[in-house]
């Protein structure tokens, strides 16, 4: 069950960040760093290396309502309207970064906690890599 939901979680994550805005002037600020396929990949390996972390049910759906907040904050941060330089862009996604680990520190246990970091690590260096900025 509780794959079912991290499932559910990734899906919905992906579905949020691929909403077609109504108002075209919305989406022409929109910018996607990775492709429809990238994030079918994406989403599969997330989803077995949360595996590792042997959530209950409990902790899966407060992970999943965690990672979905602060991923469509993220995902936000490099709109066009933004104009965000480097330096700025990576002051936010940093900010948002530390209050994530924060609230998932309180959520799992130090083992957890390390394989979770370990996961968003890997995803990190791929959206840094798109997203032309580096990582200090």
């Amino acid at each position: 069950m509780s794959y079912l939901r991290i499932i559910l979680f990734i899906s919905s994550t992906l579905f949020v960040l691929n909403l077609t805005a109504q108002d075209l002037s919305k989406e022409e600020r929109k910018v996607e760093i990775f492709s429809s396929e990238e994030k079918d990949n994406l989403q599969l390996w997330f989803q077995n290396e949360v595996k590792r972390m042997d959530l209950n049910e409990e902790e899966s759906n407060q992970y999943s309502s965690i990672i979905v907040y602060y991923i469509a904050k993220i995902a936000r941060l490099d709109d066009k309207d933004k104009g965000y330089s480097e330096e700025r862009f990576k002051k936010e996604l940093n900010s948002l970064l530390d209050k994530q680990d924060k609230e998932l520190e309180d959520l799992l246990t130090p083992e957890q906690f390390e394989i979770h970091q370990e996961i968003y690590g890997e995803f990190l260096r791929s959206a840094y890599r798109r997203w032309g900025v580096t990582n200090d």
